[in-house]
């Protein structure tokens, strides 16, 4: 295999759109945590899911059990952190959706936008509906 076929892998500043700016910070330390742990660790998943934020890593030769704990920290930490702004917020679902409706970690104030549909996040970015 020659070096221009070695493709380096996707890592958390590849993907981090996913998530909104809230969570920036947090996926910055995140990649940084990882990063020193394994150098050449692969991301195999990033997302927002049920109001949280999911990751998963995979790293040859890596102590397993310290990156899984520091991708549980930030996990958690982001469950208490508004996705749309970073102030602290915890999950909830949009005031006129059904029981069991989208879920989100929001701020009482952001919720309140959220809630109305004139927030939302695209591509990473917070986008305001006009009325």
């Amino acid at each position: 295999m020659d070096e221009q076929s070695v493709v380096a892998p996707v890592q958390i500043p590849d993907r981090a759109y996913v998530a909104g700016p809230g969570w920036q910070e947090l996926l910055v330390r995140l990649h940084q945590e990882l990063y020193t742990l394994a150098p050449a660790y692969a991301l195999s998943g990033l997302k927002e899911k049920l109001g949280g934020l999911r990751v998963q890593v995979e790293a040859e030769g890596a102590d397993h059990s310290a990156l899984r704990a520091v991708v549980t920290a930030a996990e958690a930490e982001a469950m208490g952190t508004c996705e749309f702004c970073g102030a602290p917020g915890s999950v909830r679902t949009r005031s006129n959706d059904e029981p069991g409706g989208w879920r989100k970690t929001v701020c009482a104030t952001c919720h309140r936008r959220w809630s109305a549909h004139r927030l939302m996040i695209v591509h990473g970015v917070v986008r305001e509906r006009q009325r």
